[in-house]
């Protein structure tokens, strides 16, 4: 699947999965409000800033148009109803797989949940990345959010790091 331009479309059961568009970014902050919450019940370091919306449209904002991001949505009869966010880095020449690609999100309104959109989300991403050269694909997941977890172990993911933190309060 090619993932930029025209060729990119995938609908699949009237859901369109597309490369996001600047209109698209006032519904991504939405959707990511949601997930904001859900994380900050999870763990109290989640908790949104006062400014989330401002600073995650930003996020977006800056994301669009660049080579090593990539942004696609899930819509439904004209409504976004999901997203995914992944960028591409390259590590230092100490490794030898440099080129990684990163899952920052991928979410979907909770009546879209179970249906396939969030894996069809994120296959495009898979694709744009394995496009670009990309052989490792990593993201992080709340240790409690054990539906998301079970999510990603079911397309292939696996834990082969412990990302660890400490309040220093």
């Amino acid at each position: 699947m090619t993932i930029r331009g025209d060729a990119s479309l995938d609908m699949v059961a009237g859901i369109l999965i597309r490369p996001a568009t600047p209109q698209d970014v006032p519904d991504i902050v939405a959707i990511w409000g949601e997930l904001a919450v859900h994380h900050a019940m999870l763990d109290p370091s989640f908790a949104p800033s006062e400014r989330w919306q401002a600073e995650y449209r930003q996020f977006i904002r800056n994301l669009l148009g660049r080579d090593d991001a990539m942004a696609v949505v899930a819509v439904d009869g004209g409504h976004l109803v999901g997203y995914a966010v992944g960028r591409i880095s390259v590590l230092p020449g100490f490794f030898e797989r440099r080129r990684r690609g990163y899952i920052h999100d991928v979410v979907t309104e909770e009546a879209f949940r179970r249906r396939g959109v969030g894996r069809r989300l994120t296959e495009a991403l898979l694709a744009w990345m394995r496009e670009a050269g990309v052989l490792t694909v990593e993201l992080t997941v709340a240790v409690r959010n054990e539906e998301a977890i079970a999510f990603w172990e079911r397309l292939g993911f696996a834990t082969y790091m412990h990302h660890m933190k400490r309040d220093l309060q």
